[in-house]
């Protein structure tokens, strides 16, 4: 029987790395960002479709929300999936918790205006504050994570937080936190010529986004070098540095 976890974590702080390092694993899969949330969501919003108030049979509409989860991940071969997604925020962590009752929680974290500047390095869009606008409200990719691991945080769910710069500068050390956090036996890791993501034969297709933005470096685990101010304006950097819920 396969067990599932959840990683809920800002963008730009180290996700795909961390995916590519633990899915070397045959066991387990961390996988790519997760349209499951989505589906559930979709799913849900029939409750105020006219047909099925016409024969509200909400059993049978439960019975599809709840193992929507199970069936998407079927045919996969690994014990142990670790699905990528805003499960924290309170509509999907509701949702969540209605299928698995107690579930757990791996947080990656980076500072916001970090996550923004890399954004802004690799997207390189026309309006910079437009674009940090866009992804910090509720909706756009930092704020929703990040209202989903205030969420996880404040309900003291049952979570491991893991630092941008400790999974970059000791990644051995991290993993094995994540293992035994799992209760996940260890597995002995390469930390060089890493391959790029990848599950089932599928990978990321970043032609459709606005850059590159699940490449990870291969050849070494290195954080890259930049300075913040070549990227955001001070405004930017004013407004936002303050908004860290974790240091």
């Amino acid at each position: 029987m396969k067990k599932y976890f959840f990683l809920n974590s800002l963008p730009r702080s180290g996700n795909t790395l961390l995916s590519a390092i633990i899915n070397q694993n045959p066991k387990i899969n961390i996988t790519a960002n997760t349209i499951l949330t989505d589906v559930i969501y979709q799913l849900h919003l029939l409750y105020d479709n006219k047909i099925y108030k016409n024969f509200p049979d909400k059993k049978s509409l439960n019975n599809i929300i709840e193992n929507v989860f199970y069936n998407y991940y079927k045919d996969w071969k690994s014990k142990f999936i670790i699905d990528r997604g805003c499960w924290g925020t309170p509509f999907n962590l509701e949702k969540l918790k209605s299928i698995i009752k107690k579930p757990k929680f791996i947080i990656l974290y980076r500072p916001i205006i970090e996550c923004l500047a890399s954004f802004i390095r690799i997207e390189k869009p026309k309006n910079i504050e437009l674009r940090c606008e866009q992804l910090m409200n509720n909706d756009g990719m930092i704020g929703k994570n990040l209202w989903g691991i205030k969420n996880i945080i404040q309900n003291k769910e049952d979570y491991i937080l893991i630092n941008y710069l400790d999974l970059v500068n000791k990644p051995s050390d991290q993993i094995n936190k994540i293992y035994k956090f799992l209760n996940i036996d260890n597995f002995n890791h390469k930390f060089e010529n890493i391959n790029q993501f990848s599950i089932n034969n599928i990978k990321y297709n970043d032609n459709v986004l606005d850059g590159l933005l699940h490449k990870i470096r291969t050849d070494k685990i290195k954080l890259n070098q930049y300075k913040i101010k070549d990227y955001l304006t001070n405004d930017i950097i004013n407004k936002y540095s303050n908004l860290d819920i974790i240091y």
